[in-house]
């Protein structure tokens, strides 16, 4: 018999959600999770080579408006509607993100809220189970994390390329030191997807203590007097009310400011014109959104790569590398990743680079086809952009997607940064010994040279990384939206708890963090709640 009042509700189970309800469920509390999405059991989403195809079907289906920086497009605004939220249908590439990033979110607090990577660092070794072997990694955590052991010949000629330019070969940069060329890693456990849900929240579905509602999808958070008062959601195709002590929004960097400002909570005035009662006056709620700008590029090459242009064979070859190893393509087309300084006069890295040894090419609608040639695939992405964006209502009605407004390119550094990486591919795959197997460059394209040419083609091809972060911020400051114990300023019991409450982007992919956000707030819940009787 489940109670009348949980002791928390658990808004999303994604990333975070599910992290978080690992604590929680495992303190003896009451937990009732409320997921928009399904279940999780199609094989798109097991096999890691489905990703694109579980994208498709497990989305969210939002678009950002037109942005005025990249010619007007309307981009597409990938999030994961599942069991598991984005880590069932995301790349799996586990990056816990240098100790200076964490440093830079605990100065943003103003020290609190226990931030720093001194004291996250453990949290990241509590969740995971790696196969690197350094005392700095978790090895007995229920995420899966396993790095590339056999990779294809010409990922290894890309790595020695890298180092050919000056970098050192790392060997975990979820280690000491983020900076130079590794071979990838990714939370997979025997080849096949290790989602948050997989990981944290699955093997404890038969706790009595423990409720999970999949495809519910929260509409508002009944806010009274500084008190969440309870859920209100659509259940089987009906209103549903649940109350709880605590309730805790973890809907992603998108759904939660919507979800706050459908119940009240945000810049009144937006609010009043949308006929929606203010709460709360919170003006940061969307605010600070970012993401990280992305770029592929692709080379025709003389030697075979996983590109299947052998037909049977090649098929077979890739089949039996997976069969007998779990790696490959069907692992997962990246195995090579690179942390780069995009000049000479930066401090740290500041892009991420991605190395496929099979041959995709990007479409101009955005999708993605094989070369029908021997083939690779770089990707590079900015990791410290300077612009953001915002999210906003639509409407009042909570079926309506939000407004996203994000001029990606807008600020002139960010543009420069995406150009300047081209140059950075191209130095690394002018350099021995990889520059003896590349037979031309598809995209640019050699013919794509001049300054104005290159920025153009930024314009034209650069997308996001689905990594957005930022819209319900914490800190210390009027336009922070939770304290630095992520709890919604202006309210006693109400939380958020997901990548809308970082700051500022990590160097990396945002999944780690959130699963380490998810687990942080429930280990830090439950010892505010240790003195307190169970039910």
């Amino acid at each position: 018999m489940y109670p009348m009042i949980w002791d928390y509700i658990i808004v999303g189970a994604g990333s975070a959600g599910c992290a978080l309800a690992h604590q929680l469920v495992r303190s003896g509390r009451t937990v009732l999770v409320i997921e928009a999405g399904g279940p999780d059991r199609s094989v798109f989403i097991k096999i890691p080579a489905g990703e694109l195809r579980a994208a498709e079907k497990h989305d969210w289906g939002y678009y950002a408006e037109p942005d005025p920086s990249r010619n007007s497009v309307r981009q597409q605004w990938i999030r994961g509607k599942v069991l598991g939220g984005s880590s069932s249908i995301n790349g799996m590439i586990y990056v816990r993100g240098p100790a200076e990033d964490f440093d830079r979110w605990s100065a943003e607090c103003g020290g609190a809220g226990g931030w720093s990577a001194r004291e996250i660092m453990p949290i990241f070794r509590e969740l995971e189970s790696s196969d690197q072997s350094n005392s700095l990694r978790g090895h007995t955590g229920p995420l899966s994390v396993r790095t590339v052991k056999r990779p294809h010949a010409i990922t290894r000629a890309f790595i020695e390329s890298v180092r050919g330019t000056g970098y050192a070969f790392n060997e975990d940069y979820n280690s000491h030191s983020q900076e130079g060329v590794s071979f990838i890693q990714f939370s997979q456990r025997r080849g096949l997807r290790c989602s948050a849900a997989d990981a944290f929240l699955k093997p404890l579905l038969g706790r009595k203590n423990l409720k999970l509602m999949l495809n519910a999808s929260a509409d508002a958070i009944e806010v009274r007097h500084g008190r969440a008062a309870g859920v209100l959601f659509r259940y089987e195709g009906r209103q549903c009310r649940e109350a709880a002590r605590d309730i805790i929004i973890c809907a992603g960097a998108i759904n939660t400011p919507k979800l706050l400002m459908l119940s009240g909570i945000g810049d009144a005035g937006d609010l009043k014109r949308h006929g929606i009662e203010p709460t709360l006056d919170l003006p940061g709620v969307g605010c600070n959104l970012k993401d990280h700008p992305q770029i592929y590029t692709a080379y025709r090459t003389t030697v075979p790569t996983y590109t299947p242009t052998k037909g049977l064979l090649r098929k077979l070859d890739i089949a039996a590398k997976f069969a007998l190893y779990r790696e490959g393509p069907i692992s997962n087309p990246f195995e090579g990743m690179a942390f780069l300084r995009s000049s000479a006069d930066r401090r740290k890295p500041n892009l991420q680079l991605f190395f496929s040894s099979i041959g995709y090419l990007r479409a101009s609608d955005g999708s993605f086809e094989l070369a029908s040639y021997p083939a690779v695939m770089l990707c590079v992405a900015n990791s410290y952009p300077v612009g953001s964006g915002r999210v906003l209502l639509a409407s009042s009605r909570p079926n309506d997607p939000p407004l996203i407004n994000y001029s990606l390119l807008e600020n002139p550094a960010d543009l420069d940064t995406m150009v300047q990486a081209i140059g950075t591919i191209r130095r690394i795959m002018n350099t021995e010994p990889i520059r003896r197997l590349v037979a031309s460059e598809i995209t640019p394209g050699a013919a794509i040279g001049s300054q104005s040419e290159l920025e153009e083609f930024v314009r034209d091809n650069t997308t996001i990384c689905y990594h957005s972060i930022g819209t319900c911020r914490m800190g210390t400051g009027v336009d922070a939206v939770v304290s630095p114990d992520l709890r919604v300023r202006g309210t006693e019991n109400l939380w958020i708890c997901d990548a809308s409450v970082m700051p500022t982007p990590i160097n990396g992919n945002m999944n780690a963090a959130c699963m380490m956000v998810g687990m942080k707030l429930g280990k830090e819940l439950v010892t505010k709640r240790a003195c307190e009787p169970t039910r």
